[in-house]
Protein backbone atom coordinates (compact mmCIF):
# COMPACT_ATOMS: atom_id res chain seq x y z
CA UNK A 1 0.00 0.00 0.00
CA UNK A 2 1.12 3.19 -1.25
CA UNK A 3 0.31 6.54 0.06
CA UNK A 4 1.10 10.10 -1.40
CA UNK A 5 -0.11 13.20 -1.62
CA UNK A 6 2.17 16.56 -3.50
CA UNK A 7 2.05 19.66 -4.14
CA UNK A 8 -0.29 18.81 -7.13
CA UNK A 9 -2.89 18.21 -4.61
CA UNK A 10 -3.37 15.39 -6.19
CA UNK A 11 -3.89 12.44 -3.61
CA UNK A 12 -3.43 8.96 -4.40
CA UNK A 13 -3.61 5.09 -2.97
CA UNK A 14 -2.53 1.61 -4.59
CA UNK A 15 -4.95 -1.28 -2.78
CA UNK A 16 -5.74 -4.63 -3.27
CA UNK A 17 -2.99 -5.50 -4.73
CA UNK A 18 -3.58 -4.17 -8.60
CA UNK A 19 -5.68 -1.33 -7.71
CA UNK A 20 -5.34 2.36 -7.73
CA UNK A 21 -7.99 5.61 -7.07
CA UNK A 22 -6.36 9.47 -7.05
CA UNK A 23 -8.54 12.02 -6.05
CA UNK A 24 -7.71 15.38 -7.54
CA UNK A 25 -9.48 18.77 -7.09
CA UNK A 26 -12.23 18.21 -9.49
CA UNK A 27 -12.43 13.91 -10.14
CA UNK A 28 -12.08 10.93 -8.71
CA UNK A 29 -10.09 8.24 -10.86
CA UNK A 30 -10.21 4.97 -10.73
CA UNK A 31 -8.18 1.73 -12.31
CA UNK A 32 -6.11 -1.02 -12.20
CA UNK A 33 -2.76 -1.26 -12.39
CA UNK A 34 -2.25 -4.57 -14.73
CA UNK A 35 -3.72 -1.99 -17.45
CA UNK A 36 -0.36 0.05 -17.05
CA UNK A 37 2.88 -0.11 -16.14
CA UNK A 38 2.97 0.59 -12.63
CA UNK A 39 6.39 2.84 -12.69
CA UNK A 40 4.70 4.80 -15.12
CA UNK A 41 1.47 5.53 -12.97
CA UNK A 42 3.44 6.40 -10.05
CA UNK A 43 5.48 9.00 -12.66
CA UNK A 44 2.74 10.36 -13.48
CA UNK A 45 1.09 11.03 -10.31
CA UNK A 46 4.10 12.81 -8.62
CA UNK A 47 3.85 15.06 -11.31
CA UNK A 48 0.02 15.19 -11.62
CA UNK A 49 -0.71 13.49 -14.37
CA UNK A 50 -2.56 10.58 -14.78
CA UNK A 51 -2.88 8.31 -18.33
CA UNK A 52 -5.60 8.84 -20.44
CA UNK A 53 -7.99 5.98 -20.33
CA UNK A 54 -8.66 5.89 -16.29
CA UNK A 55 -12.23 6.20 -15.61
CA UNK A 56 -13.05 9.35 -13.56
CA UNK A 57 -15.70 10.59 -11.87
CA UNK A 58 -16.03 14.18 -11.77
CA UNK A 59 -16.89 15.89 -8.56
CA UNK A 60 -19.31 18.24 -10.88
CA UNK A 61 -21.46 14.88 -11.12
CA UNK A 62 -21.38 13.14 -8.00
CA UNK A 63 -24.95 13.11 -5.47
CA UNK A 64 -23.76 11.66 -2.76
CA UNK A 65 -21.12 8.91 -1.47
CA UNK A 66 -21.48 5.89 1.12
CA UNK A 67 -19.43 4.45 3.84
CA UNK A 68 -20.59 1.54 5.49
CA UNK A 69 -18.63 0.82 8.72
CA UNK A 70 -18.85 -3.42 8.54
CA UNK A 71 -18.18 -3.22 4.43
CA UNK A 72 -15.28 -3.03 2.39
CA UNK A 73 -16.69 -0.64 -0.40
CA UNK A 74 -17.32 2.94 -0.66
CA UNK A 75 -20.53 3.68 -3.19
CA UNK A 76 -19.94 6.88 -5.28
CA UNK A 77 -23.45 7.63 -6.90
CA UNK A 78 -23.38 10.20 -9.93
CA UNK A 79 -25.31 11.13 -13.02
CA UNK A 80 -28.56 9.99 -13.25
CA UNK A 81 -28.90 6.47 -11.92
CA UNK A 82 -25.04 5.18 -12.30
CA UNK A 83 -23.65 3.95 -9.39
CA UNK A 84 -19.67 3.03 -8.42
CA UNK A 85 -18.91 0.56 -6.10
CA UNK A 86 -15.19 0.84 -4.61
CA UNK A 87 -13.98 -2.45 -2.67
CA UNK A 88 -11.27 -1.65 -0.45
CA UNK A 89 -10.05 -4.46 1.77
CA UNK A 90 -8.05 -2.51 4.44
CA UNK A 91 -10.23 -0.15 6.18
CA UNK A 92 -7.67 2.01 7.34
CA UNK A 93 -6.74 2.67 3.62
CA UNK A 94 -10.54 3.03 2.77
CA UNK A 95 -11.05 5.28 5.88
CA UNK A 96 -8.24 7.86 4.78
CA UNK A 97 -9.85 8.19 1.16
CA UNK A 98 -13.05 8.27 2.64
CA UNK A 99 -11.71 11.46 4.82
CA UNK A 100 -10.12 12.66 2.34
CA UNK A 101 -13.07 12.74 0.02
CA UNK A 102 -15.12 14.50 3.01
CA UNK A 103 -12.30 17.57 3.10
CA UNK A 104 -12.71 17.78 -1.03
CA UNK A 105 -16.48 17.69 -1.25
CA UNK A 106 -16.79 20.41 1.77
CA UNK A 107 -20.31 21.51 0.78
CA UNK A 108 -21.39 18.13 0.28
CA UNK A 109 -23.95 17.31 4.01
CA UNK A 110 -22.08 14.84 5.90
CA UNK A 111 -24.12 12.25 7.95
CA UNK A 112 -23.54 9.06 10.18
CA UNK A 113 -26.44 6.52 10.56
CA UNK A 114 -28.10 3.14 9.34
CA UNK A 115 -30.02 3.53 6.14
CA UNK A 116 -33.57 3.11 6.49
CA UNK A 117 -34.54 -0.17 5.68
CA UNK A 118 -36.90 0.64 2.95
CA UNK A 119 -34.47 2.51 0.83
CA UNK A 120 -31.46 -0.55 1.74
CA UNK A 121 -33.81 -3.36 0.35
CA UNK A 122 -35.95 -1.71 -2.56
CA UNK A 123 -34.48 -3.64 -5.20
CA UNK A 124 -35.71 -6.84 -3.19
CA UNK A 125 -39.23 -5.23 -2.49
CA UNK A 126 -39.66 -4.74 -6.29
CA UNK A 127 -38.60 -8.33 -7.00
CA UNK A 128 -41.33 -9.40 -4.68
CA UNK A 129 -43.64 -7.31 -5.99
CA UNK A 130 -42.82 -7.83 -9.55
CA UNK A 131 -42.60 -11.70 -9.45
CA UNK A 132 -45.95 -11.72 -7.33
CA UNK A 133 -47.92 -9.96 -9.59
CA UNK A 134 -46.39 -12.46 -12.84
CA UNK A 135 -47.69 -15.03 -10.51
CA UNK A 136 -50.92 -14.08 -10.29
CA UNK A 137 -51.53 -13.35 -13.96
CA UNK A 138 -49.72 -16.72 -14.85
CA UNK A 139 -52.32 -18.13 -11.91
CA UNK A 140 -55.16 -16.85 -13.54
CA UNK A 141 -54.22 -18.40 -16.69
CA UNK A 142 -53.60 -22.02 -15.93
CA UNK A 143 -56.82 -21.78 -13.86
CA UNK A 144 -58.79 -20.50 -16.80
CA UNK A 145 -56.43 -23.24 -18.99
CA UNK A 146 -58.05 -26.05 -16.53
CA UNK A 147 -61.80 -24.83 -17.05
CA UNK A 148 -61.25 -25.73 -20.63
CA UNK A 149 -60.28 -22.28 -22.38
CA UNK A 150 -57.96 -21.44 -24.83
CA UNK A 151 -55.75 -19.03 -25.08
CA UNK A 152 -53.39 -17.66 -27.82
CA UNK A 153 -51.13 -14.78 -28.62
CA UNK A 154 -51.87 -12.42 -31.40
CA UNK A 155 -49.00 -11.16 -33.59
CA UNK A 156 -45.93 -11.76 -34.16
CA UNK A 157 -43.61 -11.30 -31.10
CA UNK A 158 -45.05 -12.91 -27.99
CA UNK A 159 -42.57 -11.43 -25.92
CA UNK A 160 -43.88 -11.27 -22.00
CA UNK A 161 -47.75 -12.45 -22.56
CA UNK A 162 -46.05 -15.36 -24.76
CA UNK A 163 -43.52 -16.52 -21.62
CA UNK A 164 -46.46 -16.05 -19.19
CA UNK A 165 -48.88 -17.98 -20.92
CA UNK A 166 -46.23 -20.98 -21.64
CA UNK A 167 -45.60 -20.98 -18.18
CA UNK A 168 -49.62 -21.34 -17.02
CA UNK A 169 -49.40 -24.77 -19.21
CA UNK A 170 -47.85 -26.02 -16.47
CA UNK A 171 -50.84 -26.09 -14.55
CA UNK A 172 -52.12 -24.40 -11.38
CA UNK A 173 -50.31 -26.57 -8.83
CA UNK A 174 -46.53 -26.18 -10.23
CA UNK A 175 -47.26 -22.57 -10.76
CA UNK A 176 -47.65 -22.51 -7.07
CA UNK A 177 -44.43 -24.86 -6.23
CA UNK A 178 -42.75 -22.48 -8.73
CA UNK A 179 -44.17 -18.81 -7.60
CA UNK A 180 -42.56 -20.36 -3.48
CA UNK A 181 -39.41 -21.08 -4.89
CA UNK A 182 -39.38 -17.71 -6.30
CA UNK A 183 -40.62 -16.19 -3.19
CA UNK A 184 -38.65 -18.08 -0.97
CA UNK A 185 -34.94 -17.20 -3.07
CA UNK A 186 -36.37 -13.46 -2.85
CA UNK A 187 -37.07 -13.94 0.94
CA UNK A 188 -33.32 -15.11 1.80
CA UNK A 189 -31.45 -12.63 -0.49
CA UNK A 190 -33.97 -9.57 1.49
CA UNK A 191 -32.80 -11.21 4.50
CA UNK A 192 -29.41 -11.49 3.87
CA UNK A 193 -29.18 -7.99 2.60
CA UNK A 194 -30.91 -6.60 6.29
CA UNK A 195 -27.94 -8.20 7.81
CA UNK A 196 -25.46 -6.30 5.94
CA UNK A 197 -27.56 -2.87 7.28
CA UNK A 198 -24.91 -0.94 9.53
CA UNK A 199 -23.79 2.24 10.52
CA UNK A 200 -22.97 3.87 7.51
CA UNK A 201 -21.53 7.67 6.69
CA UNK A 202 -23.27 9.82 3.95
CA UNK A 203 -21.83 12.40 1.80
CA UNK A 204 -24.87 14.04 -0.22
CA UNK A 205 -25.21 16.91 -2.26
Amino acid sequence: MLVVEKENRMRYWFYNDNNFIVVTDESIYVGKTKKYIKSELISGFEKGDILEGVFSIPFSYIKSIENPEESSTITVFYGGNSEEEIIINNKEVKSQIFLYLREKLSEFSYSKEKPKVIKFVKPQIFSILFSTGIFLWIFYLAREIEKGYQYEIVGGRQGLSGLVLGLAQFGTIKVLLGYFLVLSIAIIALTRKLKKRTLTEFLIR
